[in-house]
Order: C-alpha cells, then structure tokens, then sequence
C-alpha cells in the first residue's frame, strides 16, 4: 500500500483530537456557546478531528488499498471536513446556519465511511482489515462516546497502515 506518511500522520492528529476533544467533555464544556478556554478547547479539539479526519480519508482515497468503496472513502472525507467547518463556524463563531454543515456532514460521514468499509471487507485482500476500521471509525460517530472509538479507530488504524507499508 502506497499511503503517504502525511496519511498516517492525519489519521494519528485526528485520533489523538478525538479523544481529547471526548476527555475534555468530563470538564462539563459548553462548546455549543463556548465562554471559557476550555470551552473553546473543546469547539477546536471537535473541528480539528473533522478536519484531520477528512484529510486523512482524502488521502486514503487518492492512494486506495483496494478498488471497492474508494469513491465512498473519498466523499467520507469531504463530509468530514464539512463536519468540521460546521463545528467550527456555528460553535466557535455563532453562526446558526453552519449547524447544517455539521448535521448533514456528520451524516454524510457515517454513512459513506460505514459503506466504504462494508464494501472494503468483502474484498480479497491483506487490506482488507482497513473495511473494519473504517466501519468501526465510522460508527463512533463525532459526538459524545463516540468520539473515543473514533479516535482510538483512527489512531490505530495509523498504526496499522503504517507498519503494513513498510511491509511492501
């Protein structure tokens, strides 16, 4: 698999995000009217793990462990980032239409990623084990308990393509 280190970098900066952005909210935020600094840590946290997320998928999709689901992997990432833009301009900046960049992208992104990664896994192929992170990431969603399956899935699935592409 010819993935890029700047991949596995993305899927590690998104996975670490994620379950920063899931220990932060023990603090009792308020990232949907952010006041304090740790409030705002939580809205950046959330938007740096859509956005590192969705380059990383991007990246995933321009370098495919195999020919089934890519196109999907490929949205997944957009839909990512609109997550991400959304989080950010509606929580940091008050913007209320930016929700819908949030919804629909947090939607788009679960359901692209999860098919991505049920097509992956009907594959002949050592990559195959990508489709379950996929759609085990996918599901994690981008909210509450979520966030710490999908930043352990990203963060290991780093691990993963990193130490099979020095295999190859």
């Amino acid at each position: 698999m010819a993935m890029s280190r700047a991949g596995i970098v993305w899927f590690g900066v998104g996975g670490v995000c994620a379950i920063a952005r899931w220990v932060v909210e023990f603090a009792d935020t308020q990232y949907y009217d952010p006041e304090s600094l740790l409030d705002y840590s939580a809205v950046i946290l959330q938007t740096v793990a859509g956005l590192a997320t969705g380059i990383a998928l991007i990246i995933l999709w321009r370098h495919p462990p195999t020919k089934r689901g890519t196109f999907l992997i490929g949205l997944g990432g957009i839909a990512a980032i609109a997550q991400g833009l959304g989080n950010l301009f509606e929580d940091a900046f008050g913007w209320e239409w930016a929700e819908w960049g949030f919804f629909v992208g947090g939607i788009a992104f679960v359901i692209t990623v999860a098919m991505a990664g049920i097509l992956m896994l009907t594959v002949d192929s050592p990559m195959r084990p990508i489709g379950a992170f996929l759609l085990l990431g996918s599901t994690g969603g981008m909210l509450g308990f979520g966030l710490l399956v999908m930043g352990v899935t990203w963060s290991s699935l780093g691990v993963w393509i990193f130490r099979h592409s020095e295999k190859r």
